[in-house]
């Protein structure tokens, strides 16, 4: 077993008792021994300084001062998110479109056989099939419909088509 540095220097160890020792007994003669002397309290009610009155405490309570305290409507608030609102609607929707056929009326009026999403619905040259979307010829294969851009749309006999549209 291996001895401390001061257990093999006992007589350095014994010197660093004594020096404590005499340093513990003198430190209260130094100080006197007894406790400073205190002066009285003054026994005045008045607050140290004019921000500390009453007049001024009322204020941090009143009604006013609370009514300052809520956000406006406009102001930044450092605690709103839109992180957590939904994303916006898309702009455009697409749509199912099926051209089934064709008949011609006997005054010579021809009309299409067109299924959008579960519908089925009988149209004429001109008639206005969805959103701004309308027929601009009805033949015997083939259904061409235009928008109110001028783009062309080709809906192919018994072959389902998606239109985009806008979506309001």
């Amino acid at each position: 077993m291996t001895q401390s540095f001061w257990e093999r220097n006992l007589w350095i160890s014994l010197v660093l008792l004594g020096g404590l020792v005499v340093i513990v007994l003198a430190v209260p003669s130094w100080f006197g021994g007894r406790l400073p002397e205190l002066r009285p309290l003054s026994h005045t009610n008045e607050p140290p300084h004019e921000w500390f009155a009453e007049i001024h405490a009322a204020d941090w309570f009143s009604t006013n001062s609370l009514r300052r305290l809520a956000t406006a409507s406009n102001a930044v608030n450092p605690f709103f998110t839109r992180f957590f609102l939904p994303p916006p609607p898309p702009p455009t929707k697409r749509v199912d479109l099926l051209y089934q056929g064709c008949f011609e009326s006997s005054e010579g009026i021809r009309k299409a056989y067109v299924r959008l999403g579960d519908q089925l619905l009988v149209l004429t040259n001109g008639a206005k099939l969805v959103a701004d979307h309308a027929v601009k010829e009805i033949g015997l294969g083939e259904l061409i419909l235009t928008n109110a851009a001028g783009a062309t749309n080709l809906a192919l006999f018994n072959v389902k088509t998606n239109l985009e549209v806008p979506a309001n």
